[in-house]
C-alpha cells in the first residue's frame, strides 16, 4: 500500500508531514518529538502550519535527524531549529563536516532557491512558503551518528542507526524493530509510485548502493519511509518494492555497460538517462538530470573496471 498526501498518521504517533515530494517524519513520544529529514527550504513554513494544526508546542520536538547532506534534505533545518526551542540536530560525521562548510552550504542555498522557484512554477508551493534567509552559511550538528547507534524517541522505543552509503557517503537509514518502521532516505533512489519508475541515484558507489538496499531488505520492515513521494506499508509490499528496486538498479547498471561496449560515450549515455528522468519529472532543467546521471555512468564503469575517460 502506498501512503501519501501529508499530513497523515501512518501508525499511532508516527506521522508523515511536509509534502509528497519532500516528506518529513515525526515520531510523537510521550514527552518529546523526533523529526527525521530536513527537507527543502519551503518545508519549514509548510511544517510550521502542520505542527500548529496538530497543537505541537515549540519546546516539544527535541531531536531533528538529518538523513544525508544534500540540499533537498537539509535546507529546512535552520527554520526548524528556530521553530523548536530545544531541538538538537543529529547527522553522520561526513554530513556534519559538509554542513559546517560555508562553501557547501552556500551552494546548497543556490540549489534550494532554484528548486523553490521550480516548485512555485509547478504550483506545488506558494510564494509565502519560501524559506526565510539564513543567518549564516553553516548548519550546526549537535550529535554525530554512526552505524549501530540508537536514537531514543520514547520510553523503550529507539531507532537503530544504519550507515547506507551508495547514494552519498553520508547517508543514514533508521530502523525501529518493534513497529517495523524503516526510514531509508534516498537509499533506493527517487521513486515515482504512479509511474513505477526509479531514478537510480548511486551518486557515489554502485556496489555500496546495491549492498545497502540488500541490507535494508533483510530487516523485514512493514513500513518503509522514502525521502520522496511515498511511504510503502505492508510487509509484502515493502519486500516486493525492495526486490524490484535491486532488480531495476542492476538493469540500469547493465544498460550502461552494454551501451558503453556498443560504442556510446559516457556523455551520450548520461544525456539519454537524464532526458528520460526529466520526461518523468520535468521539475528541474533537463541538464540537471543529465549532469547527475553522469555520476551513475562513472560509477557503473568504475565498478566494472572500465576506464571512465573512454
Amino acid at each position: 500500500m502506498i501512503v501519501k498526501d501529508p499530513p497523515v498518521e501512518i501508525v499511532d504517533n508516527f506521522w508523515m508531514l511536509g509534502a509528497n515530494a519532500y516528506p518529513i517524519y515525526l515520531f510523537k513520544g510521550q514527552d518529546k518529538g523526533t523529526i527525521f529529514e530536513g527537507g527543502t527550504g519551503p518545508m519549514g513554513p509548510i511544517l510550521q502550519g502542520q505542527v500548529d494544526e496538530l497543537g505541537i508546542a515549540d519546546d516539544y520536538v527535541k531531536q531533528l535527524v538529518v538523513t544525508h547532506a544534500h540540499p533537498d534534505h537539509v535546507m529546512a533545518v535552520p527554520m526548524l531549529r528556530e521553530m523548536f526551542s530545544d531541538v538538537a540536530v543529529l547527522a553522520s560525521e561526513p554530513a556534519a563536516k559538509t554542513l559546517a562548510a560555508e562553501k557547501a552550504v552556500s551552494f546548497f542555498c543556490k540549489m534550494d532557491d532554484k528548486l523553490t522557484c521550480a516548485l512555485i512554477d509547478a504550483g506545488m508551493i506558494t510564494e509565502e512558503q519560501k524559506r526565510p534567509p539564513m543567518a549564516e552559511n553553516q548548519i550546526a550538528v549537535d550529535r554525530v551518528l554512526k552505524d549501530g547507534d540508537v536514537i531514543e524517541v520514547d520510553d523503550g522505543v529507539s531507532f537503530e542507526v544504519l550507515e547506507t552509503p551508495g547514494h552519498s557517503d553520508c547517508s543514514l537509514s533508521f530502523h525501529e524493530p518493534s513497529r517495523k518502521i524503516l526510514i531509508i532516505s534516498d537509499a533506493t533512489g527517487y521513486y515515482l509510485p504512479d509511474e513505477e519508475f526509479w531514478w537510480h541515484c548511486y551518486f557515489t558507489d554502485y556496489g555500496a548502493y546495491v549492498e545497502s538496499i540488500e541490507r535494508l531488505a533483510g530487516l523485514n520492515a512493514e513500513i518503509l519511509c522514502l525521502s520522496h513521494n511515498a511511504v510503502i506499508q505492508g510487509a509484502d509490499d515493502v519486500a516486493a518494492y525492495l526486490r524490484a528496486t535491486v532488480d531495476a538498479t542492476k538493469q540500469c547498471h547493465q544498460r550502461i555497460i552494454d551501451d558503453t561496449k556498443s560504442g556510446k560515450t559516457p556523455r551520450e549515455i548520461a544525456e539519454t538517462l537524464g532526458s528520460e528522468v526529466y520526461q518523468k519529472t520535468q521539475l528541474m532543467p533537463e541538464d540537471f538530470f543529465q549532469k547527475n546521471c553522469s555520476f551513475l555512468v562513472k560509477n557503473s564503469l568504475r565498478h566494472e573496471g572500465i576506464d571512465v575517460e573512454k
